[in-house]
């Protein structure tokens, strides 16, 4: 498996519901998959990398926000259909402190703490999607993204 993509069908990452007191941090996707799409600090682990260690490296990666793997709780995994290939993302829990802000990086347009049921509202859920037009795989991811979500929230 290279950067979390197997061969044979199947692909793991790990992303961090990162909470700022009651709100979590959402970022818009620059490019590549899901370009334009709103979704939570994450990404492919690198060969040999443990889950819990690729998350805090693409969140300090992606937003400059500095985690000890330790302090992350696994709450739930996503899992859906990238481009004919299964893909199971690995979904912590994480907390920062109230002052912290992040540096988005070349692969997000911009990054906003929202409260949970905000995100999933503004920016997951299905009719609003479909009506903008996105392909119903889009909005069927996005509803998974809601799905973790909502798990994380409960679990704080």
């Amino acid at each position: 498996m290279a950067d979390g993509i197997d061969p044979d069908g199947f692909e793991l990452s790990a992303a961090v519901v990162l909470w700022r007191g009651d709100e979590v941090l959402v970022m818009k996707r620059a490019g590549g998959f899901s370009s334009g799409g709103w979704f939570l600090p994450g990404g492919h682990l690198q060969l040999g990398e443990r889950p819990v260690d690729a998350c805090a490296r693409e969140l300090r990666e992606e937003t400059g926000i500095e985690v000890d793997p330790a302090s992350l709780r696994i709450v739930d995994v996503m899992t859906y259909d990238r481009d004919g290939t299964t893909a199971h993302c690995i979904i912590y829990n994480g907390d920062c402190g109230g002052a912290t802000e992040c540096v988005v990086n070349e692969e997000h347009y911009v990054a906003k703490w929202m409260a949970p049921e905000a995100y999933i509202a503004r920016f997951l859920d299905g009719a609003r999607l479909r009506s903008l037009g996105v392909p119903e795989d889009g909005v069927q991811l996005a509803a998974e993204v809601a799905r973790v979500v909502r798990s994380a929230a409960s679990r704080r």
